[in-house]
């Protein structure tokens, strides 16, 4: 392997290592089924709350925003999840209980709120129908970053970037379609020691590359 090569690589390294760098994956797994999600993953930089909408709704259901969304953790072995059983995205435990859907008054939604801004956030959601009406809006402040929705029904991961997102929405699905959401990922801004070490790469990969020529 030539020097220049091993310096590419280390250099892209450091790349990675700022894009990954503290990186967070919710699972729901060391949470009991039944439990209400809030702010068990404070700690982690996240907190969750129902109903981040309210009003007229804009889905496939023709329902307004539930004023009563369930954030319930279940079993995805479990009875209650049916399908979710044999589901190849999700396992162990998931947010939203089956029992729970059914007693929601319209289209369900609910915020995660993130105690620093982070770069990235994705989740996955299994067992989806009306798939155009599962979508995440990311938000840095007051301030609309942009929206993703689901384009196949079944199992798929939703994902957005940006340079700062302070909470996303999250819609899993409509009023008519049970969706399960697990493996809820974030990454936050880096730390400005991370940009520190990405600069000293850079700098050794310049000197070391100019001292070949």
């Amino acid at each position: 392997m030539s020097h220049s090569f091993r310096w590419a690589s280390f250099a892209a390294g450091l790349g990675l290592a700022a894009t990954q760098a503290g990186a967070v994956t919710i699972n729901f797994d060391d949470l009991a089924a039944g439990s209400t999600l809030s702010n068990q993953y404070a700690s982690l930089g996240a907190v969750f709350s129902p109903n981040a909408f309210s009003g007229p709704g804009s889905s496939a259901s023709g329902e307004p925003w539930a004023s009563n969304s369930s954030i319930v953790i279940a079993d995805a072995q479990g009875p209650n999840v049916g399908s979710l059983v044999s589901s190849a995205l999700v396992n162990g435990n998931v947010l939203r209980s089956f029992p729970g859907w059914l007693s929601e008054n319209g289209d369900s939604s609910f915020l995660v709120s993130f105690s620093t801004p982070v770069t990235s956030f994705s989740a996955v959601f299994a067992d989806v129908t009306e798939f155009a009406d599962v979508t995440i809006w990311a938000y840095d402040g007051a301030t609309l970053l942009g929206s993703v929705s689901g384009t196949s029904a079944g199992e798929f991961t939703l994902s957005f970037a940006a340079a700062a997102i302070t909470s996303v929405a999250v819609r899993p699905g409509n009023y008519f379609d049970y969706v399960a959401v697990d493996n809820i990922n974030f990454a936050p801004v880096p730390e400005p020691g991370t940009y520190l070490l990405m600069g000293l790469g850079m700098a050794a990969l310049a000197l070391r590359l100019r001292n070949r020529a």
